[in-house]
């Protein structure tokens, strides 16, 4: 029986640890971040999400985050189980 990987569940907040799982590139995480400035539900002091409570500045690094209110999504990346 083969492992889920982080693609297969919601993303955690220790993702961002995961040595496994690559982080999206710069790019994409600067287009989700300027998504969720724009957002009424962010908050601009703490970096913050309303609707999940996320730090947004590590959650949009992470391929397997996904905004709560449905503005931008996973994005895959190789992902390699230790063995």
């Amino acid at each position: 029986m083969s492992e889920n990987t982080p693609f297969d569940r919601p993303a955690r907040p220790w993702d961002i640890f995961n040595k496994n799982l690559e982080k999206v590139g710069e790019a994409v995480a600067e287009e989700r971040m300027a998504i969720c400035r724009e957002c009424p539900e962010y908050i601009s002091l703490t970096h913050q999400c309303k609707k999940c409570g996320c730090i947004m500045n590590a959650k949009t690094k992470l391929p397997n985050a996904e905004c709560p209110l449905g503005k931008w999504g996973q994005v895959r990346v190789s992902f390699r189980e230790e063995k």
